[in-house]
């Protein structure tokens, strides 16, 4: 698996500002980008994680990475912190599908935008279905070296993407300081075990994880403590599909008729080109 920068991925929403065009971007979304992180607690020495907690999340990691492909519904909430501090709450869903080693796609709507993204293996594009806009780069030959790429060149990070690289346990705890078990509880009707850590980035996350032969992860909630008002990221995985015989169509991208090609570099306000994504 390539190096990864896992606490960063943790933090940062999907597809940021990849193009206005492409997101339909509005200044609730932007104010929200440009505001300045607060300086990151100082990394203690030693990691504590609650054994039944690390187990737990072990047994998650293991399972999702030998299922060699899967569908997943999402749905969740991110907010965004006003100029004012208020804090507000946007929705999103979606539908994941994956094929190891090199094939994702994914279809998400919200309340900014609604996309898609493809991977087939060697190409990674964004399809911004409102402006009928797309970009589209080359991409490493792994899914694990794409989804690295994404992030470190190209702005593009998906809360919770760490579950997608084969190994998640490897990407979820790069940064962790502290892990504890806080019981059973239930997500949507479903028993599960409820699990907190902390990151020394400055960045909590909790999971709830299956209760029975199948452990996969049902919720994920993501809160930067250290950004103004302290945001939260939530999701909740459902109607997962562990043999979903997917095709190799599915995860190619046709352009739809007048579709408009840009660059994944958005012009800045001076008109030069800026990377598309504010770390």
């Amino acid at each position: 698996m390539a190096d990864t920068d896992g606490s960063a991925r943790l933090r940062k929403r999907w597809c940021g500002p990849l193009l206005a065009l492409l997101l339909g971007a509005t200044p609730l979304l932007a104010s929200a980008q440009q505001a300045e992180q607060a300086p990151a607690e100082r990394a203690e020495s030693e990691t504590q994680i609650d054994p039944r907690a690390q187990r737990t999340l072990r047994q998650m990691s293991d399972f999702l990475a030998a299922q060699r492909e899967f569908s997943v519904r999402t749905e969740g909430t991110i907010d965004e912190v006003l100029d004012s501090g208020q804090k507000v709450q946007l929705q999103r869903a979606g539908d994941v599908s994956l094929q190891r080693p090199d094939r994702l796609r994914v279809d998400r709507a919200g309340d900014l935008a609604k996309l898609h993204l493809f991977y087939d293996g060697q190409r990674l594009t964004v399809h911004g279905e409102n402006a009928n806009a797309y970009a589209t780069t080359p991409a490493p030959p792994t899914l694990d070296a794409t989804l690295d790429m994404a992030s470190q060149r190209l702005g593009l990070d998906a809360p919770g993407g760490d579950m997608l690289f084969s190994n998640p346990y490897t990407a979820l705890t790069e940064d962790v300081r502290s892990g504890k078990y806080l019981g059973r509880s239930m997500v949507n009707g479903v028993p599960a075990h409820h699990l907190a850590f902390r990151n020394r980035d400055g960045v909590d996350w909790e999971l709830w994880v299956e209760d029975g032969p199948q452990p996969l992860p049902l919720k994920y909630v993501i809160t930067s403590r250290d950004l103004p008002g302290a945001p939260q990221y939530s999701v909740t995985l459902s109607d997962w599909n562990l043999s979903p015989r997917l095709s190799p169509d599915q995860f190619q991208f046709t352009p739809p008729p007048d579709a408009v090609r840009v660059s994944f570099l958005a012009p800045d306000s001076q008109g030069g080109a800026q990377q598309g994504g504010s770390k």
